[in-house]
C-alpha cells in the first residue's frame, strides 16, 4: 500500500511540473483558484506539502520526505517550531485545503442504519419554536433519527451552531450538541445530550454522518447509537480531533482520538468499559475507524489495532 501511495505521489507531482502546477512562487504570489479544478487530491496535498518543504518542514511521513529530498531547494531544519510562515503562504495554505476538503468531503444519502432521518418539512412541522425552546435547543437542527425498539420511541437530535453557511461540501461550526429523546404519550423526557466546542486553533466542529449508526448490533432488542463527530484543524483533518460515541444500555462509552501529522502528536484513549462490549458492536467500532483511515480522515498510531487488541486503554505512536 505505501509503495502504491509513493507510485502515485510521484507520478502526480511530475504531471503538476508537467503542467506548470508548482508551489515555487507560493510565497509571493497568492494561487489563482481557477487553476486548480482539474487537480486531483493528490496533486492539491502535494501543492501544499510542497510550501511546507520550500520553508524546510521535516516530514514524519515517509512519502512525502522521499519525494522532497529529491530536490536542492528542499533544506530541512532543525526545528518545524521555528519556521514563520508568511501571509501569502497561510492563504495559500488555506486554498489549498478548501480544495481538498472540497474533494474529499461530500454529501451522500444515508445508507448506514434502516431508520430514516427526517425531512426538513418534518423536522419543522415536530420541532417547532416553541418546542426548541421547551427542549433547551438553541442550535440549528442538522439531522433527526426517529427509531423505535422495546423500550420506546425516540428522536436522536444532532444540532451545530453554525458561524457560516456549509460551502462546498464544507462545514463551519462553533459548537455541537446531541440530544436523545424518548417520547411517551407526548412527554419527551431526555435521555443522553452530548456537547463540544472548536479549540481556538481548529477551524470547525461537525457530526461525521457517513460514521453514525443507529442500530441494533446484538440483537437484544434495544438501539445502540454510535454517534461520532470530528473537527479540522490548519492542516484540515490531518490534525484534527475525532469523538466516537457509544450509548449502551444507559452509558456513554467514548473513544477519543486526536490526529497528528508528527509522530508524537497523534494518539487515541479508550474507555475501560469499551472491552466489556458485545463482540459485534466492538467490531463495528473497529470496522468504522478504518473507514476513516481509508477516506484520509484519521491518522492513527502504527499498530494500533494490535495494541487495541491487547484491550490497551491509551494509545499512541
Amino acid at each position: 500500500m505505501k509503495f502504491y501511495f509513493y507510485v502515485m505521489l510521484f507520478v502526480t507531482f511530475s504531471i503538476s511540473g508537467q503542467n506548470l502546477l508548482d508551489c515555487s512562487k507560493c510565497s509571493s504570489e497568492i494561487i489563482d483558484e481557477s487553476k486548480l479544478k482539474n487537480e486531483s487530491i493528490f496533486s492539491l496535498k502535494l501543492l501544499k506539502n510542497e510550501i511546507y518543504a520550500r520553508k524546510g518542514y521535516v516530514f514524519s511521513n515517509s512519502e512525502y520526505s522521499n519525494i522532497f529530498k529529491k530536490y536542492n531547494w528542499y533544506k530541512p531544519v532543525k526545528d518545524n517550531k521555528s519556521i514563520v510562515y508568511s501571509d501569502i503562504e497561510i492563504k495559500n495554505i488555506a486554498i489549498l485545503s478548501q480544495r481538498i476538503s472540497e474533494i474529499s468531503e461530500y454529501l451522500i444519502n444515508e445508507k448506514n442504519s434502516k431508520y430514516k432521518t427526517l425531512s426538513e418539512e418534518k423536522i419543522n412541522q415536530i420541532f417547532t419554536k416553541e418546542k426548541r425552546k421547551e427542549l433547551g435547543i438553541n442550535f440549528v437542527i442538522w439531522k433527526v433519527y426517529n427509531y423505535k425498539d422495546k423500550t420506546g420511541e425516540y428522536y436522536l437530535v444532532l444540532t451545530e451552531d453554525k458561524f457560516k453557511e456549509t460551502v462546498g461540501g464544507n462545514n463551519f461550526n462553533n459548537a455541537i450538541k446531541a440530544f436523545n429523546f424518548k417520547i411517551e404519550n407526548d412527554h419527551w423526557t431526555k435521555t443522553f445530550e452530548t456537547n463540544d466546542f472548536k479549540e481556538s486553533h481548529e477551524q470547525s466542529i461537525w457530526f461525521w454522518s457517513r460514521y453514525i449508526y443507529v442500530e441494533d448490533f446484538d440483537n437484544d432488542g434495544i438501539i445502540d447509537p454510535i454517534v461520532i463527530y470530528g473537527t479540522s484543524g490548519p492542516n484540515s483533518y490531518d490534525d484534527g480531533r475525532i469523538k466516537i460515541l457509544l450509548y449502551y444500555k444507559g452509558k456513554k462509552i467514548g473513544i477519543r482520538i486526536q490526529n497528528g501529522v508528527l509522530d508524537d502528536e497523534r494518539n487515541f484513549t479508550i474507555d475501560a468499559n469499551f472491552y466489556t462490549l458485545p463482540k459485534k458492536i466492538q467490531d463495528k467500532i473497529i470496522e468504522q475507524m478504518n473507514l476513516m483511515v481509508e477516506n484520509n480522515h484519521s491518522i492513527l498510531p502504527h499498530g494500533w489495532q494490535k495494541k487495541m487488541a491487547k484491550k490497551m486503554t491509551s494509545i499512541a505512536e
